[in-house]
């Protein structure tokens, strides 16, 4: 009895079409990941970026992976920056704490028009790693490829007016070159004399 109560409360939610992951947009089948340029002096990292970006994709994406050749829609970008963070030193004057920065920027393209879609986003992770537990450079690596990659799914998928843009051809916001937003400068309220 509990058995056939269970199926019959689970019903409603097999039709409604509910679904948990990203999805892709004008009846797109498939979705690829290019290898990024890497316009940074660091070796291979476009390359920890692609398998860390496809295998976020395989998860999160309700479509077929596919060879960014053959695929219907294609995540593609460049990395624009890959630096050591400043590190804390101990009494001793040695490395007890450092971290890595990455910044990089990525995009839609619609294989089958030919064409961006949606903009050009600019995405930035840090990750700090405490020396004297075992922790390196490379396990922080992979894991600011890992958040980048969800991130980068995630926001390049929502963007609001991707679906529009493509359905009235308008072409999208080309990316930059290699800008990065300017930092916030700090801002004081007027002082008002009584």
């Amino acid at each position: 009895m509990r058995r056939l109560l269970a199926a019959l409360l689970l019903v409603p939610l097999v039709g409604c079409g509910y679904s948990s992951g990203v999805r892709l947009p004008l009846e797109a089948e498939t979705v690829g990941v290019a290898v990024f340029e890497n316009t940074t002096a660091f070796p291979a990292v476009e390359r920890e970026l692609y398998v860390a970006l496809s295998d976020q994709a395989a998860r999160m994406v309700n479509a077929e992976v596919a060879a960014p050749s053959r695929a219907d829609i294609t995540v593609r970008g460049r990395i624009l920056e890959y630096r050591r963070l400043y590190g804390v030193v101990n009494v001793d004057n040695q490395l007890v704490q450092t971290g890595v920065f990455v910044t990089l920027q990525a995009w839609l393209e619609d294989n089958r028009l030919g064409e961006r879609v949606g903009e050009a986003l600019t995405f930035d992770q840090g990750v700090r790693y405490v020396i004297r537990v075992g922790e390196e450079e490379e396990g922080a690596r992979r894991q600011a490829l890992a958040q980048l990659s969800q991130e980068i799914l995630l926001d390049l998928f929502s963007q609001r007016d991707y679906a529009a843009e493509s359905e009235r051809g308008q072409q999208p916001n080309e990316p930059e070159e290699t800008s990065t937003p300017a930092p916030l400068e700090p801002t004081t309220p007027p002082v008002t004399e009584p």
